[in-house]
């Protein structure tokens, strides 16, 4: 019944963070900003209201110190990379704020889209049971944004994250992501 099912959305992380070299001056580094949105899970339905909260990006230099620990030493030693890094926090309905480890806001011809990674909280129930979610430690965001500061986005709550070729590879646990509607910055 717990078949793998997976969502393997390609991901350029090395050529956004080139993007954020070339446009060094369009990258908003020293912008906090915050964002509200209604998290649906499409699975099983439901709703609940989520703050993000970005007090700074991640420079070029973080991001390609990041791509190589990845490509060098593997997610484990990414994950433990990441417990250093707070760029800001996510908040999922009533619960503390958890901090964001990597934020990116790529420039589009309509607005922004906005990447967000971090290590995720493990329960004590999976790790004492040892389960399959194990291999999943990371969350990732990605947002899209108008330019009027609205939009929506997906989220993988349980993702793994791997290297091919030079691309970052997120595969989600759950066989739907997670949908952001309603994204609208504060």
């Amino acid at each position: 019944m717990n078949e793998k099912r997976s969502l393997k959305p390609k991901i350029a992380w090395l050529a956004c963070a080139l993007a954020l070299v070339i446009s060094a001056a369009g990258l908003p580094s020293a912008r906090a900003e915050r964002f509200t949105a209604t998290l649906v899970n499409p699975e099983r339905g439901g709703t609940t209201q989520v703050v993000i909260g970005i007090e700074r990006y991640s420079t070029p230099a973080e991001i390609k110190k990041l791509s190589g620990i990845l490509a060098s030493k593997g997610p484990d030693a990414l994950r433990e990379a990441l417990w250093d890094l707070e760029k800001g926090y996510i908040r999922v309905g009533n619960s503390l704020g958890y901090p964001i480890a990597v934020a990116t806001s790529t420039p589009t011809a309509n607005g922004q889209v906005i990447h967000i990674m971090m290590d995720r909280q493990i329960s004590f129930r999976e790790f004492a049971t040892g389960a399959r979610s194990l291999d999943y430690p990371f969350s990732y965001i990605e947002v899209k944004l108008g330019k009027d500061g609205k939009g929506e986005g997906q989220m993988f709550a349980a993702a793994k994250i791997s290297l091919t070729a030079g691309t970052v590879d997120v595969e989600n646990y759950n066989f739907v992501p997670l949908k952001l509607l309603s994204v609208r910055a504060r």
